[in-house]
């Protein structure tokens, strides 16, 4: 049987973003995830006695600081080589030739692919051929799996390499179709530079592994590496998590919540559910609470003290265990915009205007000069002016007005 471990994107000393700023967050702890997923990996590959690892791109997250990067990833391959672990990488984008200007040579048993052109590496003790090509450069706009060989039919065939294959919301580098790859007639293709892990076909296997830990609240769910096991064409994959903070999203309709304080109560049983995903896992979480409710004027007036709510929630409901990322309050108030708007009134007479601004800027600049003096006090206290030429903004503006003020006035208009 052939067995190896495919992993990729470690990003090794990249900092998790969102979560120093908060009391109480464990700083060094978080700054050192990236080096204990990569611990976790090299303990896993041990344990399951594997003879190879494949790294798909992106061990570092660019140049190093200093030489503490390379050497302690040289120390964890030095742990492998002891174990007889051979290591086969290649350089992505991250980390591609001319993005890093540090080096260190690295252990006997790791093997970089070249970047000039595709190499191939046979261990005819394994009965394997792995074939691949390193980044030269970091924008890579050429197809270098249309140059890699074609499969030894007497091996098992990997393709080793780092491309977003079509994938939205990433950079296109070495784009090429799952056509391009099928056709080289591989067992297995070990993708990097996606950090979701997806496998996308099988017969042959075309896998990304996903990053090793998650960096930020854009990369939720667990991340880790894949084993893999293969008689002949015949190929098993398994997921295996090797992160050590998990990040997750909580999102709460808090619809009826009279009082903030009970808007976040609401909330904590969409956390609760986030820290049983999360497990034994230390868990980094963006706290979201949607909704009509009585308490959205509240909330959005006093916008810190919901999150002093959220984040002291967040720390009794796990013990301390998580951290939250940031609040977003998406609330609205408890009030039929659309009746409102066709209703013979003042407040649907400011509705309708405030409308026309949000979608219409000639009407919006009846109110630039009824603004100026407000953002002359903001610019007074070195906070950020909002970019009122930006339709977006502008619209923006607008919404939280008419959240804001017409709850108010219509209350006002009942009594």
């Amino acid at each position: 049987m052939i067995r190896f471990v495919h992993a990729a994107d470690i990003h090794l000393d990249s900092p998790l973003v969102g979560l120093s700023r908060y009391e109480g967050a464990p700083v060094e702890r978080l700054r050192g995830a990236t080096r204990q997923a990569l611990a976790r990996l090299v303990e896993f590959v041990i344990a399951e006695e594997v003879p190879l690892l494949l790294i798909a791109g992106d061990v570092y997250d660019g140049d190093w600081q200093d030489f503490n990067t390379g050497l302690h990833f040289n120390s964890q391959m030095i742990r492998l080589g002891r174990h007889g672990v051979t290591v086969v990488m290649i350089h992505g984008n991250h980390d591609a030739d001319n993005v890093m200007t540090r080096r260190l040579p690295l252990p006997e048993n790791v093997r970089v692919l070249d970047h000039r052109k595709p190499q191939t590496l046979v261990f005819e003790e394994l009965g394997v051929a792995v074939h691949g090509q390193s980044f030269a450069t970091k924008a890579v706009s050429e197809n270098l799996a249309a140059g890699y060989p074609q499969a030894r039919p007497d091996l098992f065939n990997i393709g080793l390499l780092h491309t977003a294959l079509g994938t939205p919301g990433y950079d296109p580098y070495a784009p090429c179709s799952m056509d391009d790859l099928l056709a080289k007639q591989y067992e297995y293709w070990a993708l990097g530079h996606v950090h979701e892990h997806a496998v996308l076909h099988t017969d042959p296997h075309v896998v990304f592994a996903g990053c090793l830990q998650g960096r930020h609240v854009r990369e939720p769910g667990a991340k880790g590496c894949v084993l893999v096991e293969a008689e002949g064409r015949r190929v098993s994959t398994r997921f295996e998590p090797m992160d050590v903070v998990r990040w997750d999203t909580a999102v709460a309709d808090v619809a009826g919540a009279a009082e903030p304080e009970e808007a976040v109560s609401i909330w904590r049983g969409a956390f609760e559910q986030a820290l049983e995903r999360a497990g034994c896992l230390a868990l980094a979480c963006r706290a979201v609470l949607t909704g009509n409710c009585a308490a959205h004027a509240a909330l959005q007036k006093d916008a810190e003290g919901a999150a002093a709510l959220v984040q002291n929630t967040a720390a009794e409901a796990s013990r301390g265990s998580a951290w939250i990322e940031k609040v977003l309050v998406e609330t609205g108030p408890e009030i039929d915009f659309e009746e409102l708007a066709r209703s013979d009134t003042p407040q649907g007479d400011l509705l309708r205007f405030v409308e026309q601004c949000a979608d219409d800027a000639e009407a919006f600049a009846q109110l630039e000069a009824d603004l100026t003096p407000l953002t002359s006090k903001i610019a007074r206290t070195g906070a950020a002016l909002p970019d009122l030429d930006d339709p977006e903004e502008r619209r923006r503006i607008m919404r939280e007005v008419r959240d804001i003020v017409l709850p108010r006035l219509t209350e006002q208009g009942e009594g």
